[in-house]
Formats: C-alpha cells, sequence, structure tokens
C-alpha cells in the first residue's frame, strides 16, 4: 500500500524567514538600532538597502501565502525570493568587508540562507512555467 504525504505549497522555515524579515525590516525602518558590528562596516544606504530588502521580501512573500489563485502567489512568491537572496548576501558581503575571522558562522549562515532562498526561487520559477504551459495562469 502506498503511503500518501500532503504537502502544502509552503514549508514552515520559508515562512518563519519571512515572517522574521517582515518584523527585523519593520523595526530596523521605524527606528531601531542595527547590529554595532554592521553599522560600523557600511554605509547608511547599505543599511537602508538592507532594511527595505528585508521588509519588501518578507511582505510581498506573507501576501503571497494568502492569495488564492496559485500563478500570482508564485508570481508574488518569486519576487520575494530574489529580495530573499539579495539581503542575506548583502548583509554576508558587509560582514566578510569587515575582516573579522569572528564573523565565519554568521557569513556562512547568511550565504547558506541566500543559497535557499536562491533554491526556493528556482523551484518557483518551474512551477510558473508549469502552470504557464498548462494555460492556467489566472
Amino acid at each position: 500500500m502506498a503511503t500518501i504525504i500532503v504537502t502544502g505549497r509552503h514549508r514552515p522555515h520559508e515562512v518563519m524567514f519571512l515572517v522574521l524579515s517582515a518584523a527585523a525590516g519593520t523595526l530596523f525602518a521605524s527606528g531601531a538600532k542595527p547590529p554595532t558590528s554592521l553599522e560600523r562596516l557600511v554605509a547608511p544606504w547599505v543599511l537602508w538597502t538592507w532594511y527595505l530588502l528585508l521588509l519588501g521580501s518578507g511582505v510581498i512573500g506573507l501576501v503571497s501565502i494568502a492569495l488564492p489563485d496559485a500563478y500570482r502567489a508564485l508570481v508574488l512568491e518569486l519576487a520575494a525570493m530574489h529580495g530573499q537572496t539579495a539581503a542575506p548576501v548583502l548583509y554576508g558581503l558587509a560582514l566578510l568587508a569587515g575582516g573579522s575571522g569572528a564573523a565565519g558562522f554568521a557569513v556562512a549562515f547568511c550565504f547558506a540562507w541566500a543559497g535557499a532562498s536562491a533554491w526556493r526561487g528556482w523551484q518557483v520559477w518551474q512551477g510558473m512555467r508549469v502552470l504557464r504551459q498548462a494555460g492556467d495562469t489566472g
């Protein structure tokens, strides 16, 4: 007898990172102090880019979860994955630019997060392609 596993479109870790991104982006954009190590390393425009990437990608990704139309939801999720890839890469590169060996774990975490987001973006792109081929794009 075959085992059937029912899965949803959204993985729990993806939703967690979207919620954390939206919350962190909101906090930082509304005046919360960023980590002092990063604040000393980068120009203010880099910090604001990071804030807005976190905020925008988190909110867009969470909105995509609520949409009933699969194709439109995937379009938004893909946009969110672009931001979820760019934000940790930006943070990781800023930490690398500081030249501190103590930042190794944080840099590895950021690049792993970016890699997972890029991989999810590729999966979403494939799903969109299948829906386009089936003519089910709303």
